[in-house]
């Protein structure tokens, strides 16, 4: 980028983060605050957390729509070869990292997983038990070849967005285009893929019900007290 391209892109940087501080985290607050009350109130079975999954689903794809009308300000001003070019270069060396992430060994893969699950589901129950990691350690194991599937996705999808850019579209087209890629990609690339994902996320809502069922009073006491800290951040923030 050269200094008049740094400085627009700043520009619309900044107005992302206003956007995202002012309009989204005080949304985020009030779905985090719904599940601590949920929580609090003994309302916790597959039902709940069906309903909490899907309002989740519904804030990404509010957040997704929010900023790309501003990505899409960006991009439509690198539209020559030479850009799309260094794009593709970028999106191939990255991909090439993951990829030898991924050829590691299914021991190491594993046990990344697993630390990783471990540190996400502690951060809101506290200190798990044996029974929660024996269930961390199960789904760690079931949905290990997960990423795989998701790196071969993400090129379709890398490679299709390249196949659309190179026709110069308005910023408008672009932006229903990268919408509809990142939110129903699947029916532009696989679809396939919408199954999988469906299928991943009944799987982990069904991690999240059987963590919830064994999970102790001090437990259910810590997740809400960490739930509602999470929510009085957002707001502090948002301003």
């Amino acid at each position: 980028l050269d200094e008049i391209e740094e400085g627009l892109l700043s520009q619309q940087v900044t107005e992302m983060v206003a956007w995202h501080r002012t309009t989204m985290l005080p949304i985020y607050a009030a779905y985090l605050t719904d599940i601590a009350d949920m929580l609090a109130a003994g309302r916790d079975n597959a039902d709940d957390i069906a309903r909490v999954l899907a309002d989740g689903r519904s804030l990404i794809e509010k957040t997704v729509r929010g900023l790309t009308p501003r990505v899409s300000e960006v991009l439509v001003q690198h539209m020559t070869a030479d850009d799309i070019t260094f794009m593709e270069k970028r999106m191939a060396a990255r991909r090439q990292q993951r990829m030898a992430e991924l050829l590691e060994s299914e021991a190491s893969r594993y046990e990344d997983r697993l630390k990783q699950m471990t540190v996400n589901f502690e951060r809101f129950f506290g200190e798990l038990t044996n029974g929660q990691v024996n269930l961390l350690e199960s789904h760690a194991r079931a949905t290990l070849g997960d990423a795989m599937i998701r790196l071969r996705n993400r090129t379709k999808r890398q490679t299709a967005f390249l196949a659309f850019f190179r026709t110069q579209p308005t910023k408008v087209a672009l932006t229903a285009y990268i919408n509809k890629l990142l939110l129903r990609g699947y029916e532009i690339t696989d679809p396939e893929h919408e199954a999988f994902s469906e299928a991943s996320l009944a799987r982990f809502r069904q991690l999240l019900v059987k963590m919830l069922a064994v999970s102790s009073l001090a437990q259910r006491q810590t997740i809400i007290r960490n739930v509602r800290s999470y929510a009085e951040d957002f707001k502090s923030v948002s301003g």
